[in-house]
């Protein structure tokens, strides 16, 4: 028989066998599952909106894609310049190989609706039509509604529907590949061909349906609720499983939203609903009709001494409900629509245990699921888009209004990460495996920051995570630089490992380069870098004596050309009071075994190395709680007050050195970013990084344990990318809402006992969340060099 109801295809309008012009849609997939309440309700909202704009009939449709190699591969190695080609291919083909292994799959909905009714026919053109469409047939062509006005109307109707949710038109190859994807279920899906055209001469594929299968299926069962497909690649196994019953109630969110349910299933699920929209007032006629004739059956039962049955009492109840909300929207269609899930396997017997699998998820809602028998052939063809609604649909029918269709999230996904990038793990909330990419640069490219936040407890995996990522970032063709202050050198031993070129700057007296802000910045740069650096020296503030003269010394020596260490000798020379005592304040760390760095005459720091790395083993830093108490500040040893300022003076060399090339991504890596937060200075130099790093192609990446680490919510409201690995409960509250998700006792179990090593929750740069779990890195010589553990490091 012939696959497909199309007889001519134009762009995203399908003209079909029977008169009928469709318009089909994609729609864009929010990510549901971690969505917070008054998201899940605004979703609701849109997509009520969007129903309501629907014509008379309209499909929605709901498929599984397998991602294929091939196209996982050309996401991977989209946006890479030229130039790099080469070394992200040697990169990322292990990554890649072991994402491909996974299966991964994501979930496509598509909205048709039928734009111009079916023309009145003969009974003899119906018979021709019908026999035509059995053997495969050509029919000879018929007058074709004039094209301009099936445009118009599409346009029409897309613009409204793009008030409210995201729809792309699918061209004629999409609308190809949905036709025979439907007959290829259970078996290898064809990839998706962007560019072959569909005409009216042309038939798509031949394919045999067997209702209820053959005597030589392997293992058939005896009740039949199956179908059989031979296709030219293979036979599959199919059962389509219709709503039957509904809950009378339900709340939303979290009543059993039946579409995204179909996500949860660890098997591919393919949904579709068929939408006939009755106008309000004829739905009014026939509540009223139907409160009449349920008040009429309350007087059989006078003189009863059970009284009436609740399932009465209950469906007036429902009926009452229904009148009220279609007197309250005047503007809302009642909808008659049949739910239909398909599962596929090689054999009966896989197709049985997936429908079982099916039923176990919906059932406990309140949904339940029949298979019919006599109607599976009936039930696959009311699944393409186009088709005439079979009579067994009628059978299923439910009666809902667009808030109770909008409530089983049927536009709503799991994904999360970039469309193009570094093959970084697995998207796990759904039943299924999604691929995760990340490319760091997306977020700039796309007018938002790519500034990103990494919080979790030690031996979560976030610094295995942020290696990969530094690393692939560099395969790209990027920049990262970072300040490394651990002993056994965990950020400097990866030199050895990064695809591209390294430098190691180890920051102790034997180094050779200068970090005098004055010489390596200059300009207005180099005086406010200066000043921030010796104002934690000081430990003064601008706006008191001392802080105004401190500045007025640098600029002076700025404005003659000099270098830092003149600055003492301008203190010296000043006749007020408070500049002596700042000059005592400098001179005495100028014996610190790091102040050579600053004050000696060395030649200024030029680096332009691919991976940067700052190698401080053993720099000394004050504590969060010590720089928030006045009391504690006033002890901190003359070692930590250096090391805090020549913290802030390396971030600021880095922020420089990734900003210096907008054609060229760069990141500024700041682990234990609460040594940098704790000082106004250090904080304010962050601020002014991510909301610059967009303009300049850069970012900046924060890692901490905890989300207080960044002080106030200013910092992360600049964040473009967010995760969380494991917390311990007092940290997990402060996580969740550093994602922007509710508290509640479920997702604080997550975070705190059910997040193992390697997974996070992530919120990409267009706010979805996702749980993800990263995958391993490609040799075992990067792993080695990645991993922090104790036994690993010894």
């Amino acid at each position: 028989m012939a696959l497909t109801p199309a007889r001519h295809i134009d762009g995203n309008r399908i003209w079909t066998r029977d008169g009928a012009v469709w318009a089909v849609w994609r729609v864009e997939l929010p990510s549901y599952p971690f969505l917070p309440s008054e998201g899940k309700l605004a979703l609701h909202a849109r997509v009520k909106d969007a129903i309501v704009a629907l014509p008379r009939v309209s499909q929605l449709i709901g498929v599984t894609r397998p991602v294929d190699a091939r196209e996982l591969a050309e996401r991977v190695a989209a946006a890479v310049p030229a130039a790099a080609a080469a070394r992200w291919r040697t990169h990322a083909r292990q990554p890649l190989s072991r994402l491909v292994e996974q299966r991964p799959v994501e979930r496509r909905v598509y909205l048709a609706a039928q734009i111009i009714r079916p023309r009145a026919r003969t009974v003899f053109d119906s018979a021709c039509a019908a026999v035509a469409g059995t053997f495969g047939i050509p029919v000879a062509e018929t007058p074709q509604t004039d094209r301009g006005v099936a445009a118009q109307r599409a346009a029409d109707l897309g613009s409204r529907l793009a008030r409210t949710i995201d729809v792309d038109q699918v061209g004629p190859g999409e609308l190809r590949w949905l036709y025979r994807r439907a007959a290829l279920r259970g078996l290898d899906a064809p990839p998706l061909a962007r560019r072959e055209r569909l005409t009216a001469s042309r038939h798509l594929d031949d394919v045999v349906l067997w209702e209820g299968g053959t005597a030589e299926d392997p293992g058939r069962p005896r009740h039949r609720r199956y179908l059989r497909v031979d296709t030219d690649v293979g036979t599959a196994y199919q059962s389509a499983l219709v709503v039957s019953e509904m809950p009378a109630r339900f709340s939303y969110p979290g009543g059993g939203e039946w579409f995204g349910m179909a996500d949860l299933a660890p098997f591919d699920v393919d949904w579709h609903a068929r939408l006939e929209a009755v106008p309000n007032i004829e739905a009014q006629t026939r509540a009223r009709r139907q409160q009449r004739q349920l008040n009429a059956q309350y007087a059989e039962y006078e003189g009863e001494p059970a009284g009436a049955p609740r399932t009465l009492a209950s469906a007036l109840e429902g009926v009452d409900d229904q009148q009220a909300s279609l007197v309250a929207h005047p503007g809302d269609p009642e909808l008659l629509v049949t739910i239909t899930y398909v599962v596929a396997g090689r054999s009966p017997a896989e197709v049985d245990t997936r429908a079982a699998g099916l039923k176990d998820l919906l059932e406990p809602w309140g949904y339940s699921l029949h298979r019919p028998t006599g109607g599976q052939v009936a039930l696959f063809q009311a699944g393409l888009p186009g088709s005439t609604v079979p009579a067994v649909c009628r059978d299923y029918t439910q009666h809902l209004l667009p808030r109770d269709l909008a409530a089983g999230v049927p536009v709503a996904g799991t994904a999360v990460g970039d469309p193009q990038g570094i093959p970084i793990g697995l998207n796990l909330s759904g039943g299924q495996p999604a691929p995760v990419l990340l490319d760091p640069a997306f977020g700039p490219a796309t007018n938002r920051s790519g500034s990103l936040g990494i919080f979790g407890a030690l031996g979560s995996g976030k610094s295995y995570f942020i290696k990969r990522l530094l690393l692939g970032t560099i395969a790209r063709a990027g920049r990262v630089v970072t300040l490394d202050r651990t002993s056994a050198g965990e950020y400097a031993t990866l030199a050895c490992a990064v695809p591209g070129d390294a430098a190691v700057v180890r920051l102790d007296e034997q180094t050779q380069v200068g970090m005098d802000p004055l010489r390596v910045f200059g300009d207005e740069t180099g005086v406010r870098v200066a000043l921030g650096f010796l104002t934690l020296l000081t430990r003064t503030t601008p706006s008191d004596v001392d802080g105004a003269v401190l500045a007025q010394a640098v600029r002076r020596v700025a404005a003659a050309g000099g270098v830092l260490a003149d600055v003492l000798g301008a203190l010296e020379a000043d006749d007020e009071p408070a500049a002596h005592g700042l000059r005592r304040k400098l001179a005495s760390y100028t014996d610190h075994p790091l102040a050579q760095l600053v004050f000696a005459d060395r030649p200024p720091l030029a680096l332009d190395a691919d991976y940067i790395c700052f190698h401080a083993p053993g720099l000394s830093l004050p504590d969060r709680e010590a720089m928030l108490h006045e009391h504690l500040a006033r002890q901190l040893l003359p070692e930590q007050i250096f090391g805090q300022a020549l913290l802030y003076l390396v971030a600021a060399v880095a922020r420089t050195l990734t900003f210096e090339d907008g054609e060229r991504f760069g990141a500024t890596l700041i682990d234990e970013a609460w040594a940098l937060t704790a000082s106004p200075q250090g904080r304010q130099l962050l601020l002014d990084s991510i909301r610059d790093g967009r303009k300049h192609n850069a970012a900046v990446w924060l890692l901490s344990q905890h989300p207080g680490d960044l002080g106030d919510d200013a910092l992360s409201h600049l964040l473009g990318m967010r995760m969380l690995f494991r917390q311990s409960r007092g940290a997990a509250a402060a996580g969740l809402d550093f994602l922007g998700l509710e508290a509640t006792d479920d997702l604080i179990g997550l975070v705190t006992a059910d997040l193992q090593t390697g997974q996070c929750l992530l919120r990409d740069v267009q706010d979805r969340v996702g749980l993800v779990q990263v995958l391993p890195a490609a040799t075992a010589a990067v792993e080695e060099a990645l991993d922090t553990t104790p036994a690993a490091a010894a």
